[in-house]
């Protein structure tokens, strides 16, 4: 075992006696060639971490990122970098460009291995990244980080930069909002009109599905079956509920309430849905109803005309 130990120790010694005897002999540049010990790096990350899109302002999403170290030689190399077996190696990474509607961060962005001649070291950190809400849906999102091993004695440094990409996912959400009031008292032979407006707070272009979900008897309401809402955080369109109550003859105190429905829908791709949300509007119908008092008071109008036409003709 100690004969052995001599051995290598004897060949450590030689190697580095003939790496310094190359240096003296041949020029710099020359004998770098043939040593020529320099770091290198790859960065990876599982696919299945970003395979799945991420959805807009939801959980952050962490990508276990492994980076893989080792050192290249030249044909002479190999004396010097056992010479470095083990040496300290820091390995820095940085996050260096993102979309504006990306949040990332490094858990640890500072590492430290060694050097394993004619082998590699494993070291491992995390990303933890966001999407804001505009981010644009199924558009290619990326991070572009950068990965330093730097200078350790003869061994050069390296730097490397490596792009993460993934896709935002799409988030079905609206806004609803009545700019008049989500309350009237009309009369029972007057229609009740509500403006609704519905503002695409989601990142991709969106229809709104509307329909009744409520309607009290004798009572009828209509409105639109979709809106169109474009790409954008801010975009709105207005839709309209119509109600008309009960115009039986009568007087008439009654109040109500309709209440609607709401889903937004992806528009090119109409499985994509968010959550049904309902929206009620109360309605008072009060006053008389006459329906076909009108005519009914023509006709005895009309009669009444005719009767004192007559009347003055028989007294001439």
């Amino acid at each position: 075992m100690t004969k052995n130990f001599k051995a290598v120790k004897a060949s450590i010694l030689t190697g580095i006696v003939l790496i310094s005897v190359l240096f003296a002999v041949l020029p710099t540049a020359s004998a770098g060639l043939f040593i020529n010990l320099q770091s290198a790096l790859t960065v990876n990350w599982s696919g299945n971490q970003t395979n799945i899109p991420i959805v807009p302002r939801g959980d952050l999403r962490n990508l276990d990122l492994e980076i893989t170290h080792w050192v290249t030689r030249g044909a002479l190399g190999r004396g010097m970098l056992l010479f470095y077996s083990g040496a300290p190696v820091t390995i820095n990474v940085r996050i260096i460009e993102t979309p504006s509607w990306v949040t990332a961060t490094l858990s640890q962005g500072s590492l430290q291995t060694q050097v394993v001649p004619d082998g590699e070291s494993k070291l491992f950190t995390k990303i933890s990244m966001q999407v804001s809400d505009d981010a644009p849906a199924y558009a290619q999102g990326f991070i572009k980080l950068e990965a330093t091993a730097n200078k350790a004695g003869f061994i050069k440094g390296f730097t490397q930069e490596f792009t993460l990409t993934f896709l935002p996912d799409y988030k079905p959400l609206i806004k609803a909002e009545y700019p008049e009031t989500n309350t009237m008292q009309i009369g029972p032979l007057d229609t009740a009109v509500f403006p609704i407006k519905v503002t695409n707070l989601g990142n991709a272009k969106t229809v709104v599905k509307f329909a009744i979900k409520s309607v009290p008897e004798d009572w009828n309401a209509i409105i639109n079956e979709e809106l169109l809402l474009d790409e954008g955080n801010g975009s709105y369109n207005i839709a309209y509920l119509v109600i008309k109550p009960p115009k039986n003859f009568g007087y008439h105190n009654d109040q109500r309430t309709i209440t609607i429905t709401m889903q937004p829908v992806k528009y090119d791709d109409r499985d994509k849905k968010g959550d049904i949300t309902d929206s009620s509007f109360l309605v008072e119908s009060r006053g008389f109803s006459t329906p076909g008092f009108e005519s009914i008071a023509f006709i005895g109008a009309l009669a009444a005309a005719f009767l004192i036409i007559a009347f003055f003709k028989k007294r001439k």
